[in-house]
């Protein structure tokens, strides 16, 4: 089978969606699949990745926005012989995998990865879409594919609550376990003049405010009052970076706070194996891949139960999970990650073997196979009308484009 992914972002960015895509690819194609990927940025060897013209955004300079040429991706894909479609995201791509699914004639499958509603900040004013235009929109692009795969089921509740009728299959991304646990290349310690004797808490993700990053510098402030042998590591990008820094100086942790910038997922990795706890306090997380990938390096975590974090780990296996983002309450959970031995090796062992029974990369893509293998199957019947072009501008001008 020919799989065609269209998708606004794909590695080496390093984000949830981009990881999720590169796996379902790589396993899909160890079922036999051929998978091509369809994305403004794309690793520059590897096959069966082709990149689609982008403009990075102006308040976002590390994602690019794709302007992909209609006519030549329907071009390719066809000459490609796909088979069905699968889009990782309702924007331009999104808008690419629509026309060619109808001009080909082939199934659409639709993850919708990310809860839009959380991320209106980004757009600036007076060009913000209210939060109903949002869920609107959501399920006008939704209804328009022939089946949506919902991370977890609060993404599925929610998806049905904006009016989203098509077939909603929950299936989260896997984690491909035996990635993280390969031998150690590098020290992280030495790389970034450590002291042997600290202890290492980690943040891995974007440097953005859904992820509430601040909240994470002052529990480690207030940990740092007890507890001084440690530091603080926030691998990733974003626009909070400044911020950040200025913030740590201010509290005067800047010899005990390291912002690493981009890293390459190969390299995080490392990160995650050498470090001593996790932490992550972000509210809006649609699956939190990175929770999961912590626990198989052996990392145990602390974190918010909230939104997607909620829904894929269980307290106490691999985790300590604070029901509110309460600064007090994480600060403490940190230090027994760090003070008490025991404990952390006992959660290092729960949450490995967690993630391996019920997580597992090539259970989700089998999952996903299938999916797809049915809706090629009942392809042949009559396809649902898309009457959507009337609707594909109203809902653009009411999620904030005004230019059409």
């Amino acid at each position: 089978m020919n799989v065609g992914m269209m998708t606004d972002t794909y590695i080496p960015q390093v984000n949830g969606v981009a990881t999720s895509v590169n796996l379902f690819k790589r396993y899909l194609e160890n079922l036999g699949e051929r998978v091509y990927v369809f994305a403004p940025m794309v690793p520059k060897n590897e096959s069966n990745a082709f990149k689609v013209s982008g403009l990075k955004f102006l308040w976002e300079k590390q994602h690019r926005l794709a302007i992909p040429i209609s006519h030549k991706i329907y071009n390719l894909t066809s000459r490609l012989n796909i088979d069905i479609i699968h889009s990782h995201a309702p924007f331009s791509m999104g808008f690419q995998a629509l026309r060619v699914s109808e001009k080909l004639g082939i199934p659409h499958v639709h993850t919708y990865h990310t809860l839009l509603t959380e991320y209106r900040h980004y757009i600036p004013l007076p060009f913000r879409p209210t939060e109903e235009a949002v869920k609107e929109f959501s399920a006008w692009f939704c209804n328009l594919t022939d089946t949506v795969i919902a991370p977890t089921d609060k993404i599925k509740d929610e998806l049905l609550g904006y009016g989203v009728t098509v077939p909603i299959h929950v299936l989260p991304t896997g984690i491909d376990v035996e990635n993280f646990q390969r031998p150690l290349t590098f020290s992280i310690k030495q790389k970034h003049s450590i002291p042997q004797n600290h202890k290492i808490i980690l943040f891995a993700g974007r440097i953005a405010k859904e992820k509430n990053v601040d909240f994470l510098l002052e529990a480690f402030a207030l940990l740092r009052a007890s507890f001084k042998n440690v530091t603080l590591i926030m691998a990733g990008n974003g626009p909070e970076m400044q911020e950040i820094l200025h913030k740590a100086r201010r509290l005067g942790l800047e010899r005990n706070v390291i912002l690493t910038g981009y890293v390459n997922r190969n390299v995080l990795i490392e990160y995650y194996r050498q470090a001593d706890v996790f932490a992550f306090a972000s509210v809006t997380e649609t699956q939190g891949l990175v929770v999961l990938e912590a626990l198989a390096a052996g990392l145990p975590v602390v974190a918010v139960a909230k939104e997607g974090v909620k829904d894929v780990l269980r307290n106490e296996v691999g985790c300590l999970l604070l029901d509110e983002v309460e600064v007090v309450s994480f600060a403490k959970a940190l230090e027994k990650m760090l003070k008490d031995e025991e404990f952390s090796k006992e959660m290092t062992k729960k949450g490995v073997k967690y993630v391996t029974e019920h997580w597992s990369m090539m259970t989700m893509a089998r999952k996903v196979d299938e999916i797809y293998r049915e809706l090629v199957l009942s392809s042949t019947k009559k396809r649902r009308k898309k009457d959507g072009t009337k609707s594909f501008f109203t809902y653009l001008r009411r999620f904030g484009l005004r230019v059409f």
